[in-house]
């Protein structure tokens, strides 16, 4: 979902490309790969953080039960997350 400002500045290195402003341009893809890499890291950190978990209550031999899973699921409060995991 891209905000207004974020649609603005994309605009504007694209101007600046037509241009031939070609280091304005550069500056801003390079802050938008920076952006995207560091919500793929903390996405990465995650899903890392979850297989932990899921491989130690494998490991103590327990998992959730279907109540229990039912329920972590509707406390997401991120609806699109929410959507993302999936129902029993």
């Amino acid at each position: 979902m891209s905000t207004p400002e974020a649609v603005r500045a994309e605009l504007e290195a694209l101007a600046a490309q037509f241009d031939g402003d070609l280091a304005k341009a550069t500056r801003w893809l390079q802050r938008k790969v920076l952006r995207q890499a560091a919500a793929l890291d903390a996405l990465n950190r995650r899903v890392v953080t979850q297989r932990f978990v899921l491989r130690t209550l494998d490991e103590l031999g327990r998992s959730l039960t279907a109540d229990e899973y039912v329920a972590a699921r509707a406390r997401v409060a991120d609806a699109e997350l929410r959507e993302r995991i999936e129902a029993v």
